[in-house]
Formats: C-alpha cells, structure tokens, sequence
C-alpha cells in the first residue's frame, strides 16, 4: 500500500539542489507526485508530495540527515492520496493582477475569497520591476475553488471594485 508525505526543505541557493533531492528520493525508491520549487531570498525552497511503501518512508525519514547535512532544514509531514480525498461541488476561479507594489494588496484579495468560503488552491506572488522607471511591480496568480452555493458573478464583481479602488490590473482567466 502506498504512503504519502510532503517533504519540505530548505537553504541556500545554489546549482543542483534539486537533482540531490531527487537522486535522495529516487534512490530510496520515492516517487515524486507534486512538487513546488522554488527561489526566493537566495533561498531555494522545495514542497513536494512523495509516494512509497510504509518500509521506504520510515527509511526517508530515518535518512533525513543526510539532506540536513547538506545544508538544508528539512521536515516531512504525513499526508493523503490525493485520489481519495473528497471531490468538492466547486466552480474554478482564476485570476492574475498586477499593481505598483504596496502593502495590502494580497490581503485584501484573500480576505473577499475567504469571506465567501473560496478555498485557495494556488498562489504565486512576485515583485519584478518596471521596465523603464524600475518602480516596484506587484504580480498575483491565483487558483481557487468556489463552493457551488456561492455566486461567481458577485464574487467577481467584489474583486473588480477592490481593483478598482486599490488601482490594480486585474484579469480573470478560464
């Protein structure tokens, strides 16, 4: 019977964290199911689903060390299969802004979501710079999930008068 855990780890950039982690997983016979990577504050972080026997879990987390003796922190948590959690009755909303950075702006967005029960699926921030003025840009992705007693239209029109207000670009994606 299969196992899952999320493994979280994290340290310094550098050139081939991942393929340690994976040669580490592999190695121990893992499978990588779903994963986030990322860099962030010339810090690499890594959330992946893994999946394996009982025997090979306790041998991953046993072994963790080694990661650790890399230069990592590393955890790992028990999670489920993603094919026997529950199917939801929901309605997927996507959305991408853009604004001149300042504080507030994702609060604000996930607030309305929360108030109406959106369970938030993805999330990815990025502040770049603009091209020619080099201010501060903020970018939001979003994934969610509308519970089905919810009404996508006043959701939307919700974010809309926010972006409106707090003058952020705001678009809706399918």
């Amino acid at each position: 019977m299969k196992e899952f855990a999320i493994l979280f780890l994290l340290g310094p950039d550098r050139p081939g964290i991942v393929d340690e982690v994976s040669t580490f997983l592999f190695a121990r016979q893992a499978n990588i199911e779903d994963s986030r990577m990322a860099i962030m504050g010339g810090c690499f972080s890594i959330m992946t689903l893994i999946s394996c026997t009982k025997r090979q879990l306790e041998t991953i987390k046993a072994e963790l060390g080694q990661l650790e003796n890399l230069g990592f922190e590393v955890s790992i948590h028990e999670a489920k299969d993603p094919e026997d959690l529950p199917a939801l009755a929901e309605l997927p909303l996507k959305l991408e802004l853009k604004a001149m950075d300042h504080p507030g702006i994702m609060q604000k967005v996930v607030h309305i979501l929360h108030e109406h029960n959106i369970n938030i699926q993805s999330l990815n921030t990025r502040v770049t710079r603009a091209p020619l003025s080099g201010s501060p840009l903020f970018n939001l992705i979003l994934e969610a999930g509308v519970p089905a007693e919810e009404f996508m239209a006043a959701i939307k029109e919700e974010l809309t008068g926010l972006a409106a207000e707090m003058n952020l670009d705001l678009s809706f994606k399918t």
